[in-house]
Protein backbone atom coordinates (compact mmCIF):
# COMPACT_ATOMS: atom_id res chain seq x y z
CA UNK A 1 0.00 0.00 0.00
CA UNK A 2 2.84 2.39 0.84
CA UNK A 3 4.52 1.72 -2.51
CA UNK A 4 1.35 2.76 -4.36
CA UNK A 5 1.22 6.03 -2.42
CA UNK A 6 4.90 6.69 -3.16
CA UNK A 7 4.27 6.03 -6.88
CA UNK A 8 1.23 8.31 -6.91
CA UNK A 9 3.27 11.05 -5.19
CA UNK A 10 6.03 10.59 -7.76
CA UNK A 11 3.50 10.78 -10.60
CA UNK A 12 1.85 13.83 -9.01
CA UNK A 13 5.19 15.65 -8.75
CA UNK A 14 5.98 14.75 -12.37
CA UNK A 15 2.56 16.01 -13.45
CA UNK A 16 3.27 19.38 -11.83
CA UNK A 17 6.45 19.79 -13.90
CA UNK A 18 4.70 18.54 -17.03
CA UNK A 19 1.50 20.56 -17.36
CA UNK A 20 -1.02 20.31 -20.15
CA UNK A 21 -0.08 23.80 -21.33
CA UNK A 22 3.67 23.13 -21.35
CA UNK A 23 3.26 19.81 -23.16
CA UNK A 24 0.90 21.37 -25.72
CA UNK A 25 3.28 24.27 -26.27
CA UNK A 26 6.20 21.89 -26.79
CA UNK A 27 4.42 19.69 -29.33
CA UNK A 28 2.70 22.64 -31.00
CA UNK A 29 6.06 24.29 -31.57
CA UNK A 30 7.56 21.03 -32.84
CA UNK A 31 4.69 20.61 -35.33
CA UNK A 32 4.87 24.29 -36.28
CA UNK A 33 8.63 24.19 -36.89
CA UNK A 34 8.20 21.04 -38.99
CA UNK A 35 5.53 22.77 -41.10
CA UNK A 36 7.71 25.87 -41.53
CA UNK A 37 10.64 23.70 -42.62
CA UNK A 38 8.39 21.85 -45.08
CA UNK A 39 7.15 25.15 -46.47
CA UNK A 40 10.70 26.45 -46.89
CA UNK A 41 11.79 23.20 -48.53
CA UNK A 42 8.91 23.37 -51.00
CA UNK A 43 9.73 27.02 -51.69
CA UNK A 44 13.38 26.21 -52.40
CA UNK A 45 12.33 23.32 -54.65
CA UNK A 46 9.79 25.65 -56.35
CA UNK A 47 6.89 23.28 -55.64
CA UNK A 48 3.47 24.91 -55.33
CA UNK A 49 1.15 23.93 -52.51
CA UNK A 50 -1.32 22.04 -54.67
CA UNK A 51 -2.46 18.44 -54.85
CA UNK A 52 -1.02 16.06 -52.29
CA UNK A 53 1.56 18.62 -51.16
CA UNK A 54 -1.03 20.80 -49.44
CA UNK A 55 -2.01 17.85 -47.24
CA UNK A 56 1.54 17.29 -45.97
CA UNK A 57 1.13 20.07 -43.39
CA UNK A 58 -2.05 18.44 -42.14
CA UNK A 59 -0.23 15.13 -41.72
CA UNK A 60 2.43 16.95 -39.68
CA UNK A 61 -0.28 18.58 -37.55
CA UNK A 62 -2.00 15.23 -37.00
CA UNK A 63 1.32 13.64 -35.99
CA UNK A 64 1.97 16.49 -33.55
CA UNK A 65 -1.43 16.01 -31.93
CA UNK A 66 -1.04 12.23 -31.65
CA UNK A 67 2.52 12.37 -30.29
CA UNK A 68 1.70 15.25 -27.93
CA UNK A 69 -1.35 13.51 -26.49
CA UNK A 70 0.50 10.21 -26.09
CA UNK A 71 3.38 11.97 -24.34
CA UNK A 72 1.01 13.82 -22.02
CA UNK A 73 -0.94 10.65 -21.21
CA UNK A 74 2.08 8.43 -20.64
CA UNK A 75 4.59 10.85 -19.09
CA UNK A 76 2.48 13.48 -17.36
CA UNK A 77 -0.80 11.85 -16.40
CA UNK A 78 0.31 8.52 -15.02
CA UNK A 79 -0.88 6.65 -18.11
CA UNK A 80 -4.42 8.02 -17.98
CA UNK A 81 -6.07 10.76 -20.03
CA UNK A 82 -9.75 11.68 -20.28
CA UNK A 83 -11.40 12.46 -23.58
CA UNK A 84 -11.83 16.12 -22.62
CA UNK A 85 -8.21 16.65 -21.61
CA UNK A 86 -7.04 14.87 -24.75
CA UNK A 87 -9.28 17.10 -26.85
CA UNK A 88 -8.02 20.20 -25.04
CA UNK A 89 -4.43 19.15 -25.49
CA UNK A 90 -4.90 18.55 -29.21
CA UNK A 91 -6.63 21.88 -29.76
CA UNK A 92 -3.87 23.71 -27.86
CA UNK A 93 -1.20 21.93 -29.90
CA UNK A 94 -2.91 23.02 -33.12
CA UNK A 95 -3.33 26.61 -31.90
CA UNK A 96 0.37 26.87 -31.00
CA UNK A 97 1.36 25.33 -34.35
CA UNK A 98 -1.07 27.71 -36.07
CA UNK A 99 0.41 30.73 -34.28
CA UNK A 100 3.88 29.78 -35.44
CA UNK A 101 2.65 29.26 -39.02
CA UNK A 102 0.80 32.60 -38.92
CA UNK A 103 3.94 34.44 -37.82
CA UNK A 104 5.98 32.65 -40.46
CA UNK A 105 3.41 33.39 -43.19
CA UNK A 106 3.30 37.07 -42.31
CA UNK A 107 7.09 37.40 -42.29
CA UNK A 108 7.47 35.35 -45.48
CA UNK A 109 4.89 37.24 -47.55
CA UNK A 110 5.75 40.66 -46.10
CA UNK A 111 9.55 40.62 -46.11
CA UNK A 112 11.12 37.45 -47.48
CA UNK A 113 9.29 37.11 -50.81
CA UNK A 114 6.33 39.46 -51.36
CA UNK A 115 6.35 38.42 -55.03
CA UNK A 116 5.08 34.99 -54.02
CA UNK A 117 1.63 36.54 -53.52
CA UNK A 118 1.60 37.58 -57.18
CA UNK A 119 2.52 34.02 -58.13
CA UNK A 120 -0.30 32.59 -55.98
CA UNK A 121 -2.77 35.05 -57.49
CA UNK A 122 -1.71 34.00 -60.99
CA UNK A 123 -2.15 30.32 -60.11
CA UNK A 124 -5.67 31.06 -58.83
CA UNK A 125 -6.50 32.93 -62.04
CA UNK A 126 -5.17 30.11 -64.22
CA UNK A 127 -7.30 27.57 -62.34
CA UNK A 128 -10.41 29.68 -62.94
CA UNK A 129 -9.75 29.75 -66.67
CA UNK A 130 -9.15 25.98 -66.63
CA UNK A 131 -12.60 25.54 -65.07
CA UNK A 132 -14.10 27.30 -68.08
CA UNK A 133 -15.12 30.57 -66.44
CA UNK A 134 -15.64 33.56 -68.72
CA UNK A 135 -13.28 36.56 -68.68
CA UNK A 136 -15.89 38.61 -66.84
CA UNK A 137 -16.39 35.92 -64.17
CA UNK A 138 -12.62 35.58 -63.72
CA UNK A 139 -12.23 39.37 -63.41
CA UNK A 140 -14.95 39.52 -60.75
CA UNK A 141 -13.47 36.59 -58.85
CA UNK A 142 -9.93 37.97 -59.09
CA UNK A 143 -10.95 41.37 -57.72
CA UNK A 144 -12.28 39.54 -54.67
CA UNK A 145 -9.28 37.19 -54.50
CA UNK A 146 -6.80 40.09 -54.54
CA UNK A 147 -8.54 41.64 -51.53
CA UNK A 148 -7.75 38.51 -49.54
CA UNK A 149 -4.21 37.95 -50.87
CA UNK A 150 -2.48 40.03 -48.20
CA UNK A 151 0.10 38.87 -45.65
CA UNK A 152 -2.21 39.72 -42.75
CA UNK A 153 -5.22 37.88 -44.17
CA UNK A 154 -3.15 34.84 -45.12
CA UNK A 155 -1.65 34.74 -41.61
CA UNK A 156 -5.02 35.01 -39.89
CA UNK A 157 -6.60 32.39 -42.15
CA UNK A 158 -3.60 30.12 -41.52
CA UNK A 159 -4.16 30.35 -37.77
CA UNK A 160 -7.89 29.65 -38.04
CA UNK A 161 -7.33 26.84 -40.52
CA UNK A 162 -4.84 25.11 -38.21
CA UNK A 163 -7.17 25.54 -35.24
CA UNK A 164 -10.14 24.16 -37.19
CA UNK A 165 -8.26 21.15 -38.59
CA UNK A 166 -6.65 20.59 -35.19
CA UNK A 167 -10.04 20.52 -33.51
CA UNK A 168 -11.38 17.99 -36.02
CA UNK A 169 -8.27 15.83 -35.66
CA UNK A 170 -8.40 16.11 -31.86
CA UNK A 171 -12.03 15.03 -31.74
CA UNK A 172 -11.08 11.86 -33.61
CA UNK A 173 -7.68 11.19 -32.04
CA UNK A 174 -9.05 11.58 -28.51
CA UNK A 175 -11.41 8.65 -29.06
CA UNK A 176 -8.41 6.35 -29.43
CA UNK A 177 -5.93 7.97 -27.04
CA UNK A 178 -8.18 8.47 -24.02
CA UNK A 179 -7.58 6.07 -21.19
CA UNK A 180 -9.70 6.51 -18.09
CA UNK A 181 -8.43 5.66 -14.63
CA UNK A 182 -10.98 3.16 -13.36
CA UNK A 183 -9.00 2.10 -10.31
CA UNK A 184 -10.52 2.00 -6.86
CA UNK A 185 -7.93 4.47 -5.54
CA UNK A 186 -8.86 7.12 -8.10
CA UNK A 187 -12.56 6.75 -7.30
CA UNK A 188 -12.02 7.07 -3.55
CA UNK A 189 -8.91 9.16 -2.85
CA UNK A 190 -7.58 9.08 0.69
CA UNK A 191 -7.19 12.39 2.44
Amino acid sequence: METQNEERTLNDSTAVKCSLLNNSLKYGLIAGVAMVLLSLLLYVMDVTMTGWVQYASLVILLAGIVLGNLAFRDKCSGGFLSYGRSLGSGVLISVFAGLLMAIYSYLFFSFFDPGELVKLTQIAEDKMFEQGLSDEQVDDAMSMTKMFMTPVFISISSLFSMALWGTVFSLLVSIFIKKNDNSFDSAFPQS
